[in-house]
């Protein structure tokens, strides 16, 4: 469930980074209360309704912050979803925070086995640029294949290839549930918020170092899914996120996704964090529509705005 009126000390932050705005402490004594931005969770809510209308999509719902001033906005936040592979998000910050105190383990080489089964073959949305079987790859490149490219064979290799409990402490430490047995009946678990806390510390620098959380959030923005929240945006604006995609089948048919964009919007002068979660029919392209639609109205609302 949402916050209500959060109260939001005066940041104090390092300055000199592209992506992220490390954060060194708060003022206190500058805290002022944020409501919620109604007029935007309004309009998100507009756009979301507007699409269930025309059968795009079964359900959506958002979490936005803007990164400079604090405004946010929930819509329909008590809907649960299924985080896919945005679950990707917290096995990167798990190799970066060994990295902070290890100087090899990202040079680590690891073989991907021949004969392994292909993880991404059930995909809607493979990977552009995918690891082959039989060649050795650092850490490093797995995670830039993972993040870039949303590779499941390298998310798998980096997953078998760490204490899982490192990658569990990275959830419990942020307050992010974990479903370690996901079936039809309990698949939808987490929240947009829940999402929007890994791009939080990202852009504070507060859970891995500065530099690490800058390299993370650079990954991101070399995606190769431009379907969501780039669609709705300049093409000349830059968009650090993650998508996750699932297919809901029944007896072999096809018969509903979820689809979800989260990341962090590079708008002038004004960066925010927008996570959009979706389910709806088979059709993805609806779906992807729907996100940029969200996207497009949040962008346009935010460069308006004074």
């Amino acid at each position: 469930m949402a916050l209500e009126r959060p109260i939001v000390p005066a940041p104090i932050r390092l300055g000199g980074y592209t992506f992220t705005d490390p954060l060194l402490s708060c003022n206190f004594s500058g805290a002022k209360i944020i409501s919620e931005d109604q007029g935007m969770t309004s309009a998100i809510q507009r756009v979301i309704d507007e699409h269930k209308a025309a059968g795009d999509i079964e359900k959506a719902s958002t979490y936005f912050t803007d990164l400079t001033t604090g405004s946010w906005s929930d819509t329909y936040e008590n809907e649960k979803y299924y985080p896919s592979s945005l679950g990707k998000i917290p096995i990167m910050m798990a190799y970066y925070e060994l990295a902070d105190s290890s100087s090899t383990i990202l040079g680590k080489q690891i073989t991907y086995p021949i004969g392994s089964p292909d993880l991404n073959d059930a995909q809607q949305t493979k990977p552009e640029d995918a690891i082959v079987p039989g060649q050795t790859y650092s850490v490093e490149d797995l995670i830039g294949h993972m993040l870039k490219y949303s590779d499941n064979n390298a998310a798998e290799l980096l997953y078998d290839n760490i204490d899982p409990d490192t990658i569990r402490n990275v959830y419990n430490d942020l307050g992010v549930p974990i479903n370690d047995n996901p079936t039809l009946a309990n698949m939808d678990f987490i929240i947009p918020q829940q999402i929007a806390m890994l791009f939080k510390v990202l852009y504070s620098g507060t859970f891995i170092s500065h530099d690490f959380s800058e390299q993370a959030l650079q990954l991101m923005s070399e995606s190769s899914f431009t379907q969501g929240l780039v669609a709705g945006v300049p093409s000349s604006t830059v968009v650090s996120h993650k998508f996750g995609i699932v297919g809901i089948t029944s007896g072999g048919v096809d018969m509903e996704n979820e689809l979800h964009d989260c990341g962090i919007v590079y708008a002038p002068n004004k960066p925010y964090l927008l996570c959009v979660m979706t389910r709806g029919g088979a059709n993805l392209g609806d779906i992807e529509n729907t996100i940029a639609d969200i996207s497009r109205t949040v962008y346009q609302r935010e460069v308006s705005s004074k």
